[in-house]
């Protein structure tokens, strides 16, 4: 469900931009000479991180999250033509402290995730002059999970080790839109919408699935070719 909310927002929107530039007469900017010029760029993005997973796979642990987290992601575009730009990036999503129950005992502590990705950003409109270019991107790459429990709280006399320190990495493919933004020659704005189908197969703290959709703003520095 998500997926398919995702993929129809991101296809509203680059829909809609393009309605929009089409009705108006946009006068040309300074800032559009960056359109035609067959740029690279890099910057950073913040943003938050919507959580569609965390299913327990254990029947005698219970746990509390938060339903968003924080999301961070630097990235570097590269382009190769006016309209395909390829994308590395590295995310770190902040799931926050996670509690987890087991019995009358309590493992309190942060789950930290880190993609990191190699996409493909398309961008059919930038050979045109305007003042906004929408893209779509997909790509995959990997992610690192990582659990540490700061706090146990309880009288068990058995400790569970997978909630105590834990660690898992996952291929995964992802997929999305957003605009580019164009504020001067050399800086821009960027917002992004991508979903993250993450699946870890063996369970990180009780947990396989850390599926998310992340939604950033960010900063871009435009790398013109001299």
């Amino acid at each position: 469900m998500v997926k398919k909310c995702a993929f129809s927002f991101c296809l509203l929107i680059f829909l809609l931009l393009i309605s929009a530039d089409s009705v108006l007469a946009i006068e040309k900017r300074p800032a559009d000479r960056i359109t035609d010029a067959r740029y690279s760029m890099a910057g950073i993005r913040l943003g938050a991180w919507i959580d569609e997973g965390d299913k327990i796979v254990s029947g005698s642990v219970t746990a509390d999250f938060p339903d968003a987290s924080f999301y961070t992601e630097l990235f570097y575009d590269h382009r190769f033509t006016p309209m395909i730009m390829l994308e590395l990036s590295l995310g770190v999503v902040s799931r926050g402290d996670a509690t987890f129950f087991v019995g009358n005992d309590r493992y309190i502590g942060p789950i930290n995730l880190y993609p990191m990705l190699l996409q493909v950003k398309l961008s059919p409109l930038s050979g045109r002059s305007r003042s906004f270019h929408p893209f779509l991107i997909a790509g995959g790459g990997i992610v690192y999970g990582k659990h540490n429990t700061d706090v146990i709280v309880g009288t068990g006399s058995y400790l569970y080790p997978d909630l105590v320190e834990d660690s898992e990495t996952s291929f995964i493919c992802v997929f999305g839109g957003g605009i580019d933004i164009p504020l001067s020659e050399q800086i821009g704005m960027t917002v992004t919408s991508k979903y993250h189908p993450i699946d870890f197969g063996d369970s990180l703290a009780e947990i396989t699935d850390y599926s998310g959709l992340a939604i950033s703003v960010g900063v871009a520095y435009y790398l013109h070719k001299k």
